[in-house]
């Protein structure tokens, strides 16, 4: 990724829908809170650490199904930043959680980094 240190890279977590409805949160531990975090690739997982929480947010790439880029998710805008919308299957639910970059070029290193990664998971 372009900012990346040591293989992490800055971003804010806006939060996972569950079936593309804004008003339906996931819940799970690690998913509840957004906030801004540290993203990285481990062990077959993006996985991403916010500030002031103890918990990890994981998503398998196995279960990741689409990628996109907009500007809304979960019924949250920031101010037109790019939000990368990870589209991914968990205990049969269709989920999609949202990564909010400062910049489009940041974003769209993120989501080529993520499909690279894919290629290489089978």
């Amino acid at each position: 990724m372009s900012d990346a240190v040591e293989g992490t890279a800055i971003a804010h977590y806006v939060g996972t829908e569950i079936g593309g409805r804004w008003w339906k949160r996931y819940r799970a531990p690690g998913f509840f809170a957004g906030g801004r975090g540290r993203f990285w690739f481990e062990d077959s997982e993006l996985r991403c650490h916010r500030d002031l929480t103890k918990e990890l947010t994981r998503i398998p790439l196995a279960r990741i199904r689409d990628i996109s880029i907009g500007t809304w998710h979960a019924g949250t805008w920031h101010a037109g930043k790019p939000i990368v919308k990870v589209g991914w299957e968990r205990d049969g639910e269709s989920l999609s959680s949202g990564f909010s970059f400062a910049d489009r070029a940041k974003a769209d290193a993120f989501v080529a980094d993520i499909r690279g990664r894919l290629g290489s998971t089978g």
